[in-house]
């Protein structure tokens, strides 16, 4: 069934940080949202953040415009996400070379478009920003952390329970804007009506369990099958203000993507 995505989202400073390094990029009118996250304790990282965000959701927006309609949507933009993921990596080095005192500036990225004609997506992700699914009721993540902390988890090495409380939960394997060039993952799948897909950094899930957030989207949402008309930002405020009174040791961005029957 075609459908009709609604996109919202906002990005907090937090309680401790003293400037935010986070972005976030929306283009609601073709379904694309963009979360980045800026490498704490190195130069630029608000830089990194929104020279990402920027590039990624243009280079889509760009893409979509330019496309065949009668193209395979998934084969078509998996090439296009991976293809915008290395221009924004690009785009930061060369920030970087222009201004020396940036050097060395990186960010995460999570990145989504969505076919209303297709019923299908296309994810790009770098680094331990997530996407999530929230469908009849479940949130359930989708993105894999490009951490140590992950990479020790699937070879058996610490129990998946330990990995928010790890001292090297935050040690990153890959993100934009250093020397090695990132590989980003590259998802697709279908959509739902009623489903909904949250984008978010890492100052959210750090203070939030999966559990309380699933509980807070289901207040708002109900179980998806009755898509509310109007996504609005209360249930994204309320994430935020969660993840605030929780502690706000981090930036907090979340995107919200509800997918809508095509009216």
């Amino acid at each position: 069934m075609p459908n009709s995505p609604l996109v919202a989202g906002l990005t907090d400073i937090g309680r401790t940080r003293k400037r935010n390094e986070d972005s976030i990029s929306l283009r609601p009118e073709i379904g694309v949202a963009v979360v980045a996250d800026g490498m704490g304790g190195h130069p630029g990282g608000d830089v990194a953040s929104q020279i990402a965000a920027d590039a990624v959701a243009t280079l889509l927006e760009e893409a979509l415009a330019g496309s065949d309609a009668s193209a395979d949507f998934v084969s078509t933009f998996r090439d296009t996400m991976t293809h915008a993921v290395r221009a924004a990596h690009n785009a930061i080095r060369t920030q970087g070379v222009d201004e020396p005192e940036l050097d060395g500036m990186g960010t995460t990225l999570t990145a989504m478009i969505i076919d209303p004609r297709s019923d299908q997506y296309v994810l790009g992700h770098v680094g331990d920003s997530r996407a999530y699914l929230f469908r009849g009721g479940s949130l359930t993540q989708i993105t894999r952390d490009d951490t140590w902390v992950q990479d020790r988890i699937d070879k058996g090495d610490i129990p998946e329970a330990a990995a928010r409380s790890h001292p090297f939960g935050h040690l990153l394997t890959q993100c934009l804007g250093l020397e090695d060039p990132p590989v980003p993952q590259i998802l697709e799948g279908t959509v739902e009506i009623g489903d909904t897909y949250l984008l978010c950094t890492d100052g959210l899930v750090g203070m939030l369990e999966d559990e309380e957030m699933e509980r807070m989207l289901s207040e708002h949402l109900g179980n998806g099958e009755a898509a509310s008309p109007d996504l609005g930002p209360s249930v994204i405020q309320e994430l935020l203000a969660a993840a605030n009174e929780a502690g706000g040791h981090d930036n907090i961005t979340a995107a919200l993507i509800r997918i809508q029957p095509d009216a």
